[in-house]
């Protein structure tokens, strides 16, 4: 029978608060998405009996899924005003992919760069936390695709017009998040900067997305990077103090980054499978406003670079 439940909890999370953005002018609403996107119950996927039955051992035995997530970033992942519920699209995914596979989903707020090293530790099952598939990850994990998108540059938005596009970086401040994608572009582009005769970007790295973006609130660094639907996200909680400038760029897959040799590869690519193929999948994109994230189909390490 098809039921509904929400996410499970962590505590100790980190949230980008409206203190974080007091130097921006914004209308002090906390992250979390607002109390009616947070309310909107989507009904679970039914448990797929072949798919659960392929699950390893030590996870059936549990009857849960243990996911790592980033809960910095939303509307992807982030806390709610509880202080403690983990909320955002992805945690939604991540209930509904569960649900086939006859688990509950529970989420660990970790940061970023932790999540990969903890799966190869086996602290974790899978990751979901807007992690990039690339051709380096797959060395390390496998990755079942489920969404795509690019980074794009945000300001505050008297220096929208300043800078809008990363080549113009060179000898400016530059904040990035940790382990991110973003970063991975950021070093590429300020070596370009210096192959060109000109200055490096000043690249400041932060463990969390909400440190990133409170040090550009902030003047602390003139420009950063983030995933072009956390933007739209940013500047509608910070009533347009805080905007996505230029055009999103380097656009590839999202995937779920699982351990190799877990066993579980195979049910979770399946599960997902089921889970873009269903109304369900566009049900949460729209309530969370994520609807350009959207794939076609979900593949096993899909990596276009």
């Amino acid at each position: 029978m098809n039921r509904s439940r929400r996410a499970a909890v962590t505590l100790g999370a980190l949230t980008l608060s409206a203190a974080a953005l007091a130097g921006c002018g914004g209308n002090g609403a906390d992250t979390a998405q607002s109390s009616s996107a947070q309310e909107a119950e989507i009904e679970l996927l039914p448990k797929d009996a072949a798919l659960a039955a392929a699950v390893p051992a030590p996870i059936k035995e549990r009857s849960k899924l243990i996911i790592a997530t980033d809960a910095t970033a939303p509307p992807n992942q982030s806390i709610a005003e509880d202080g403690k519920t983990i909320i955002g699209n992805e945690v939604d995914f991540g209930n509904q992919i569960a649900s086939v596979l006859g688990l509950e989903a529970e989420f660990v707020n970790i940061s970023f760069d932790s999540i990969i090293p903890g799966l190869q530790a086996g602290r974790y099952d899978i990751g979901l936390s807007g992690m990039r598939d690339t051709e380096e990850r797959e060395q390390v994990v496998d990755f079942v695709t489920y969404a795509k998108t690019g980074p794009q540059l945000f300001a505050r938005v008297q220096d929208k017009d300043k800078l809008t596009s990363i080549e113009q970086l060179c000898g400016h401040s530059f904040a990035l998040q940790s382990g991110t994608v973003q970063e991975q572009v950021g070093r590429e582009q300020s070596d370009k900067c210096v192959a060109d005769g000109k200055a490096p970007i000043d690249i400041r790295v932060f463990k969390s997305q909400a440190d990133q973006v409170q040090a550009v609130s902030s003047g602390q660094v003139e420009v950063g990077a983030q995933n072009a639907p956390n933007n739209v996200y940013l500047e509608e909680q910070t009533d347009g103090a805080m905007v996505g400038v230029g055009e999103p760029f380097a656009e590839g897959p999202w995937g779920i980054p699982v351990p190799k040799g877990s066993g579980l590869l195979e049910p979770l690519h399946a599960a997902t499978e089921q889970l873009v193929a269903s109304p369900q999948y566009q049900q949460i994109l729209e309530k969370w406003k994520v609807e350009s994230q959207a794939i076609d189909q979900s593949v096993i390490n899909g990596a276009t670079s």
